[in-house]
């Protein structure tokens, strides 16, 4: 993403509805200053068939989202110019989503279903203005390689698995589980920054 520092408007204040550390870091990254307020709304868990699995990540951000920007307007802090983003991962294999790991057990088994398999990492984006919404979704094609129980094992006993989705996190390991195959690391990582970027951008959240 390079090291140029980009000028954030100051008259906007951009909140992220996550508690995502890789998210928050993303931005600082890119020079955005950036309040954390996470969504504490209970979010839904079952997607609908009527939406395309492409599309689910989507409507979790902009469900998120839009819970923190309709919060922030319902106290004094809504006087003020935000623009909120909301983020959603989810790791698909056969068609099948596969959701963050409630404890080891779950994620030993998601570990042992993704071993020696490629999958998709499918991340949505929603952008919310005072005056406007704008949505993006992004993938990347990953393959986990195929794991010992001696790795996998210490995988689990680390902890790494806590709060992602798929069970792992593609830059937390220095012999890395997973290869990125197509698409841009930051999908996987949970916030896909080069169209995210170029929309800040576009709504003059960001100054070229």
């Amino acid at each position: 993403m390079g090291k140029s520092i980009r000028r954030p408007d100051h008259r906007h204040s951009v909140i992220l509805a996550s508690a995502s550390p890789r998210r928050a870091e993303l931005l600082r990254s890119a020079g955005i200053h950036v309040d954390i307020r996470p969504c504490h709304k209970p979010e839904p868990v079952h997607k609908p068939a009527s939406v395309d699995v492409e599309l689910w990540p989507v409507c979790l951000a902009h469900y998120k989202a839009a819970a923190v920007f309709q919060a922030l307007r319902n106290t004094n802090a809504g006087r003020s110019r935000h623009t909120v983003i909301g983020a959603d991962t989810i790791v698909e294999l056969g068609g099948r989503i596969i959701n963050k790991a409630s404890n080891a057990s779950r994620a030993r088994a998601i570990l042992r279903m993704l071993s020696g398999r490629t999958h998709r990492v499918i991340t949505g984006v929603a952008v919310i203005t005072t005056d406007q919404t704008h949505l993006i979704s992004a993938t990347a094609t990953c393959r986990m390689r195929r794991l010992s129980s001696t790795v996998l094992e210490q995988y689990i006993a680390g902890g790494l698995w806590r709060g992602k989705a798929g069970a792992y996190g593609i830059q937390d390991h220095s012999d890395p589980l997973v290869e990125l195959i197509s698409g841009d690391m930051t999908t996987v990582m949970g916030l896909p920054m080069p169209p995210l970027l170029e929309l800040l951008h576009h709504v003059g959240v960001l100054m070229r």
